[in-house]
């Protein structure tokens, strides 16, 4: 028989006992649908990230006064990250390093912010104002302009802050008071977007003014981050290990009882990949139980198919059908099944992404996913389906006519 004439025969039984094959179909369209969705989501979370790793800098290195790495541990158990201080001594050790093309020295902090009447509790930067919008791309002013060194009292404003941080919407040339002391709004910035340099709810000010602001939550000549812009053509980690082990001298420690961290786009983006490997295998294996689920259902489609079909297989095999003949038609049936499956699965699950991105969540639309939820499927009905398939070849024609 020849496979068109397979198709055709397996597509009148399949619409035989249509209610189970809707059934039997529903239950591949879960198992497809979840894999699209949740591979896509994980996929575009990715993006996402490799985007904000882009405007991050290639060249960008950051030293932070807490050890991340022993931030957390697989498996869910938590262990305290070793905290520390960073000083200026450590800025001006790490100056000296031939690889850098721009250093600065941030002071972090959170005070009170008054603007028309309205109070809360915002995070301030104290940033050097000629060196830090160099080590960060995504810095741009929207309105007004960004911080001069000779600026005094003076604040920019990010994004959002600017526009729901208080009641009204902070504009250029107005003043918000900080701890109590008048600063003059000179800018606005553009929102970035970014969780790798989140400037989108923080209000800059020149350095010397962050220190004052700071007050006694940081120690004399503390300093709260250091950035850096490594040299065009320099190799960044390199000067990342160079970086640390400046720092493992000046803080006198080991590399196992380090009090800081020094991030590099390599690292970053190995911790990205790491993250988003194990949340696509979790995912990929709750999806997969879905679909073996859709599987078995398959199965046992087929096997009570070729239960209620004897007579009509005995009926094949009387008129000259062979073993293999059989077994393709049977074959042909569950693999139509698991495409049916998989073509409506693909359909569905691209229409979730595509509603899931309009409400702002990270989807990928990518066309392998469709091609290999296509062949998965394929592959489900054809394992599903070996089996009643086998069996219903095997059957003895004159018992298989006998049957009521």
């Amino acid at each position: 028989m020849r496979l068109q004439d397979m198709v055709a025969y397996a597509l009148r039984s399949l619409r035989s006992s249509s209610l189970r094959s809707y059934l039997t179909i529903l239950g591949i369209i879960v198992g497809i649908t979840a894999i699209v969705v949740l591979i896509g989501l994980v996929q575009g979370l990715k993006n996402t990230v490799e985007d904000q790793l882009q405007a991050f800098g290639p060249r960008t290195i950051i030293i932070m006064p807490v050890d991340v790495t022993q931030a957390a541990s697989f498996g869910g158990t938590a262990f305290a990250p070793t905290a520390g201080k960073l000083f200026e001594s450590d800025y001006e050790r790490v100056k000296r390093l031939g690889s850098i093309d721009v250093i600065t020295k941030v002071i972090t902090s959170r005070v009170n912010a008054e603007y028309k009447n309205n109070s809360i509790t915002a995070s301030i930067m104290g940033v050097e104002s000629d060196n830090f919008g160099k080590t960060l791309s995504s810095l741009e002013i929207d309105r007004g302009r960004l911080l001069a060194p000779s600026d005094s009292k003076a604040v920019v404003v990010g994004s959002s802050l600017a526009d729901t941080g208080f009641k009204d919407k902070v504009e250029v040339g107005s003043n918000i008071y900080l701890a109590g002391q008048k600063y003059r709004v000179i800018g606005i910035l553009k929102k970035t977007g970014n969780s790798l340099a989140q400037v989108d709810n923080v209000l800059l000010v020149n350095f010397d003014d962050g220190r004052e602001l700071a007050g006694d939550s940081l120690a004399p000549d503390e300093i709260s981050l250091i950035r850096i812009l490594v040299r065009d053509g320099e190799n960044v980690e390199q000067a990342g290990d160079d970086i640390t082990a400046i720092m493992l001298s000046s803080h006198r420690t080991t590399e196992d009882k380090k009090d800081f961290s020094v991030l590099t786009p390599k690292y970053i983006n190995d911790q990205v990949e790491q993250t988003t490997g194990i949340l696509s295998l979790f995912l990929g294996a709750i999806a997969g139980i879905s679909l073996l689920v859709g599987g078995i259902g398959v199965m046992n489609t087929m096997f009570m198919s070729v239960l209620e079909r004897q007579r009509e297989i005995g009926t094949l095999k009387s008129i000259g059908m062979s073993q293999q003949g059989i077994l393709g038609l049977f074959l042909t049936e569950s693999v139509l099944i698991g495409m049916a499956g998989g073509l409506l699965g693909m359909f569905f699950g691209f229409a979730f992404l595509f509603l899931l991105s309009l409400f702002g969540l990270p989807a990928a639309f990518q066309p392998e996913i469709a091609l290999g939820a296509m062949l998965f499927s394929g592959i489900v009905g054809v394992i599903s389906g070996v089996i009643p398939a086998k069996q219903a070849a095997d059957l003895d024609a004159v018992e298989a006519l006998r049957y009521e």
